[in-house]
């Protein structure tokens, strides 16, 4: 039976996961093995009455002469735990953990063909397996290349996303290479020989998994010790890139200073990213400088927008000119000051926030011609915008975050995933700087 690698993940129209088929990330474990192999042996038909056997949901209730029997049973080959074994993400956060998760599921699945099978019909598995392993491997390294490298290419930098790829390909293949020295030196490397678990040994999905568990593929290569990108770091560059592209800097309803503020939380977290101890100087250097240059062309688009509507009759500068970048730097440059002052990026954030609103509580006027700042409507709404969403107040799926908390909330989930501690959360329990 030939496998339809396009089954293995499943993805929506951007390349983004959707959901894993046969366990992804899941721990596989004896009795996980246990019950797919008691329920195989004991299949039940859905719409059948008077059934030979009952549904079995939990090891206990399977038979101990079953159990007992195991390890006698005829081997034949189970596609299905194949999938299991390769259910791999090649989309998540972590690269290194899905390089480490193929490399070590093609290398155990390799090792289990070649001891049984031989001549076409190893040829025909091998050929499967090759097929679905280059598809996830060639996924995921053009997801990340396109990602970091597009992203730097994109401001500034050439040929970023060439290098990055040929990195990630250069990395899984020596994970391959150190998962089959290790395996040639410690063929019982999951302790299962001579045991009454040996049954386990023909679980693919769980071998891979104990391959990967016992071989320490952390050493780096000889390109990343002379002072290439690392897998992590790329991974880190990533999770900061997904958030830059997902959010912008200037607000329809907004001004000056609530681009100013959001530019300053891209600046902040871009200034996180730079510290992990993962993250080489190199790179560092280059997103930031990168991450500058977006916010630039991003302001830059919207004033060339406007200003391609200053000839129009109906439209009136007066009332809407473009943007005074230097009033935005003032206020993101204010904030990585304040960071660098206290070092505790909460305090810098709230500090940063109630700077900017003050500036722009100084520029309001009733009056004035500029409808940004006449309105204020932005700031006006950005502590409380309960009257805004009354009609939404019972609607338990509608987000009626004030925009405060939406940039509390992103800052909180984008600090953890990077350093997956809490110590750079915005803590909200003492918001006197905002009174």
């Amino acid at each position: 039976m030939r496998i339809n690698t396009s089954s293995l993940f499943i993805t929506a129209k951007n390349q983004k996961p959707i959901f894993s088929l046969y366990g992804g990330d899941s721990e596989v474990t004896r009795d996980n093995v246990l019950l797919h192999k008691y329920r195989q042996a004991n299949p039940i038909k859905l719409f059948e009455n008077n059934q030979k056997y009952k549904p079995v949901n939990n090891v206990s209730d399977i038979p101990q002469e079953f159990i007992d029997s195991i390890n006698d049973k005829e081997y034949s080959w189970d596609q299905f735990r194949l999938l299991c074994a390769l259910d791999i993400n090649p989309y998540g956060d972590d690269l290194n953990y899905t390089l480490d998760r193929l490399a070590a599921s093609y290398v155990a699945v390799s090792d289990h063909l070649n001891n049984h099978f031989s001549g076409d019909e190893l040829k025909e598995h091998m050929d499967e397996l090759d097929a679905i392993v280059s598809n996830i491997k060639n996924t995921a390294a053009d997801y990340f290349s396109h990602s970091v490298g597009g992203f730097l290419e994109k401001n500034g930098f050439l040929d970023e996303e060439e290098k990055i790829r040929n990195l990630i390909i250069s990395e899984y293949d020596h994970k391959v290479d150190q998962y089959r020295d290790f395996i040639s030196k410690n063929s019982n490397y999951a302790n299962l020989k001579g045991t009454a678990d040996e049954w386990l040994s023909d679980d693919v999905a769980y071998m891979a998994q104990e391959l990967r568990k016992a071989c320490d593929t952390s050493e780096r290569t000889e390109a990343s010790a002379e002072g290439s990108y690392n897998i992590e770091e790329i991974s880190l560059a990533c999770r900061l890139i997904k958030e830059i592209d997902g959010h912008g800097i200037i607000n329809s309803l907004g001004n000056e200073e609530s681009a100013g503020m959001m530019a300053g939380m891209m600046l902040l977290k871009t200034n996180l990213f730079a510290e992990q101890s993962a993250v080489s100087g190199q790179l560092a250097n280059k997103i930031t400088t990168a991450v500058n240059t977006y916010i630039d062309r991003a302001i830059d688009k919207v004033n060339t927008r406007k200003l391609s509507l200053y000839d129009d009759p109906y439209y009136d500068k007066d009332r809407s000119p473009i943007y005074d970048k230097s009033a935005i730097y003032e206020i993101s440059n204010m904030m990585l000051s304040l960071y660098k002052m206290k070092a505790n990026y909460s305090e810098a954030i709230l500090e940063g926030i109630q700077y900017a609103l003050d500036k722009s509580n100084s520029k309001e006027n009733p009056g004035g011609m500029i409808d940004r700042y006449k309105d204020n409507v932005y700031w006006n709404r950005f502590f409380d915008n309960s009257e805004l969403y009354r009609q939404f107040y019972y609607s338990e799926s509608f987000d009626k975050r004030t925009s405060f908390q939406e940039i509390v909330d992103l800052w909180n989930s984008f600090a953890f995933d990077i350093t997956k501690i809490n110590d750079n959360q915005i803590k909200l329990n003492n918001l006197s700087v905002l009174a």
